[in-house]
């Protein structure tokens, strides 16, 4: 053996592999892969790790979940993650569910209710002068409620309630002192507070209107006059 065989058979020989670089096509090539597409890869499958990614940029697969490493391990198979946290969701079902996207605030048609308040009060008791009942629809949020009451003549003082009964009972709204004969119109609820009733079910409720003696002298009687509205409206 001489170095000149040796040489061209061997050295130059291992020259050549340790200047080959690597781009997935035959020949030599750039030592980058950014050529590289999975336009043909009919399936890739990641190796469980048992683990999550910890470093920036890493994709992993622990278990059946496959996570993200961006400032966290963000799980991108998990179901209704966090607010704030990007995930598959839901419709509607828990509380970091996305809104489901077939429902609505209003019914196509909201019903409402136009009633007359009037009656003839001689009583201490609390006593009806106005009722009436609306439907809520299955698509509605809450109702809105407004009164307008008149003590046009009389005397005392009176304390006028707005309430509601149904699948949910309660007082919309309740003003105190009005002195009949010398209060114009008042506003149940008063003015700044919004009259609304959230019910939790569809179904029928009844809006009721009272007046009640809150002082005495004189006589308990009085007029009552005026309107009260409920109308179905969204959240």
């Amino acid at each position: 053996m001489t170095a000149a065989s040796l040489n061209t058979d061997v050295r130059d020989n291992l020259s050549v592999l340790s200047t080959h670089t690597h781009t997935g096509a035959a020949g030599f090539g750039a030592s980058s892969m950014s050529g590289l597409t999975l336009t043909a890869l009919g399936t890739l499958t990641f190796a469980d790790q048992s683990a999550n990614p910890d470093a920036a940029g890493e994709l992993q697969r622990n278990g059946n979940d496959l996570l993200f490493y961006g400032a966290s391990a963000v799980n991108l198979t998990a179901i209704n993650a966090s607010a704030g946290t990007g995930s598959l969701r839901t419709l509607a079902l828990t509380a970091t569910s996305a809104a489901a996207g077939n429902h609505t605030h209003v019914p196509a048609s909201p019903n409402q209710l136009i009633q007359a308040v009037s009656g003839y009060v001689n009583s201490d008791d609390e006593t009806t002068v106005g009722t009436g009942t609306i439907a809520v629809q299955g698509a509605s949020e809450a109702l809105a409620v407004f009164a307008a009451v008149s003590l046009p003549d009389g005397n005392s003082e009176w304390t006028i309630r707005l309430k509601y009964s149904g699948p949910t009972s309660g007082t919309v709204g309740t003003v105190t002192g009005q002195t009949a004969g010398t209060t114009g119109v008042v506003a149940v609820p008063a003015s700044g507070t919004a009259g609304i009733i959230t019910p939790t079910t569809a179904g029928t409720y009844t809006v009721i209107v009272t007046i009640q003696r809150t002082t005495t002298g004189g006589t308990p009687h009085v007029n009552a006059r005026g309107q009260y509205y409920a109308r179905e409206v969204g959240a």
